[in-house]
């Protein structure tokens, strides 16, 4: 059965979400079918069981390609869960590597796609899911009211709208890095009803977009969905295996909480064992505060299907603790911290839209970037140290990327540059703001800075194929020196460096 699920971009501009389009969700569908084909006993699986088919293009639509992972134990009598990865940049294989183990030990399929996109201006997402449910429903022995959405940043938002598109298919959503699109909320879980959309969600500690997961945990309590929300160390990107190992057995265990499997109580029994483990380990070394949180989502998980007496007793043993309420209270000052700073930056932000754009040093000034420098450097306070390099990387995002793409779109290379100066002093000489630097100044006819500006991406790290099929750098193409840039840059074993 075909399923159709369409986005509507809404031209609204919002500096809470990376995801600067936001999204209306029109759903044209129907639901997969409770039993999707006639069970095959003994027929050949469509692909190899127990390794990784690199590319498939897809038979529904040819324009679409995706990997493949079938478990070891696959068999074509009996239905399987299906975990979709949609990576923001068409990366197949790098989510799916990071979950293979796990869907081979629990028995996932898994199927990520090349076509999957974050930040584009029409969003190719409901093409890349479409072409890959209706393959699916075709050629694998899917259990259909068990699809789980995995995605990273945009694509984790827009995971939202299709699991609400596809109510009784998709089980659940693992999201990283991002919670929902725009002003979309999902339908709350009624009392006493069984199911409910589950959500795994998870951040980096560096990632821009930690403090909007942080407050996604409260928001969806009240919205009575099953849910659990978890930290990583690192900046906006998909997690270490570990953490997504732990979101799929943790839909595992949803599952059997729900009803959409049978209770395996010897499995919920060695889980259960093994985060109390975790737990435990995390007190003995002194992390009363991450031990607190770690008992209380056992707590919460284990609720009706295991013995949780213990980690319910440890959880309020260290929430008495001073050092536990002092964290916390510091943590939530932290979020209010850079909340006040995401406004000050929105509102600048704006302002260098307006009549008169701020130069460099009010900016400088307006955002206390040297002391947000000093705080994220500051070894004493660490979780001080990562709120203040997520509001550096709040900054960069936006100024190395979204800000100046915007303003060239538009023909305004003048303030593309103006923002551009700001990401610089965020990270001196990166590769992409040169790359977008040379194309505002070739614009401008500045064609010697403008080369400087190749030179500079190209020794970085630019693909030199990217710099020379850029028509916003064909002026330059004629240059010698340019010419001869592509070319050694090009060559093997030659390595540039700042």
């Amino acid at each position: 059965m075909r399923v159709t699920v369409s986005l509507k971009p809404s031209l609204t501009w919002c500096l809470a979400s990376p995801l600067l389009l936001l999204w209306t969700l029109e759903v044209d569908a129907a639901p997969l079918a409770a039993t999707t084909q006639a069970v095959r006993v003994a027929a050949t699986p469509v692909f190899p069981v127990g390794r990784v088919v690199e590319r498939v293009t897809s038979r529904a639509n040819p324009r679409q390609s995706y990997a493949v992972y079938l478990p070891s134990g696959y068999r074509e009598d009996r239905e399987w869960p299906l975990l979709v990865l949609l990576d923001p940049r068409g990366r197949a294989l790098l989510p799916l590597e990071r979950v293979r183990q796990v869907a081979d030990r629990l028995g996932y399929m898994v199927v990520s796609s090349y076509n999957s996109r974050s930040d584009e201006a029409v969003d190719p997402n409901a093409d890349a899911l479409n072409a890959i449910l209706d393959d699916a429903d075709r050629m694998l022995a899917l259990d259909p009211r068990r699809i789980y959405l995995v995605g990273q940043s945009g694509t984790a938002r827009v995971s939202w709208l299709f699991a609400a598109g596809l109510p009784g298919n998709v089980a659940g959503v693992i999201g990283i890095g991002a919670g929902f699109p725009g002003d979309y909320r999902p339908r709350a879980r009624a009392p006493g009803e069984q199911r409910g959309l589950a959500f795994f969600g998870a951040a980096g500690t560096d990632d821009y977009n930690f403090d909007e997961m942080w407050s996604l945990d409260a928001t969806l309590d009240t919205l009575n969905l099953p849910h659990r929300i978890t930290w990583f160390d690192g900046p906006h990107t998909w997690p270490p295996a570990p953490v997504l190992t732990e979101a799929v057995e943790w839909m595992e265990l949803q599952a059997m909480k729900s009803g959409l499997k049978p209770a395996d109580a010897v499995w919920i029994a060695s889980l259960l064992q093994q985060r109390l483990a975790g737990a435990e380990a995390l007190e003995r070394a002194g992390d009363d505060y991450l031990a607190w949180r770690r008992y209380r989502e056992i707590t919460l998980d284990f609720r009706g299907v295991g013995d949780a007496s213990g980690a319910i007793a440890a959880a309020r043993r260290l929430e008495q603790r001073e050092a536990v309420r002092r964290m916390d209270r510091h943590l939530e000052a932290l979020v209010r911290t850079q909340d006040a700073f995401y406004d000050r930056l929105g509102t600048l932000l704006g302002d260098f839209r307006g009549a008169k754009p701020p130069t460099l040093a009010q900016a400088l000034a307006r955002l206390d970037l040297d002391e947000l420098q000093r705080r994220a450097a500051n070894p004493g306070d660490s979780m001080a140290a990562h709120a203040a390099e997520r509001s550096l990387e709040q900054l960069w995002v936006y100024t190395s990327f979204y800000e100046p793409r915007d303003y060239l779109a538009r023909g305004d290379a003048t303030r593309a540059l103006a923002v551009l100066d700001l990401a610089d002093r965020v990270r001196p000489g990166h590769p992409d703001v040169c790359y977008f630097r040379a194309q505002a100044l070739s614009r401008l006819g500045r064609k010697g800075e403008a080369l400087t500006a190749v030179e500079c991406a190209a020794w970085g790290g630019m693909p030199p194929e990217q710099l020379e099929r850029d028509p916003a750098l064909a002026t330059l193409l004629a240059d010698a020196g340019y010419r001869f840039l592509l070319v050694l840059s090009a060559r093997p074993g030659v390595a540039f460096a700042q």
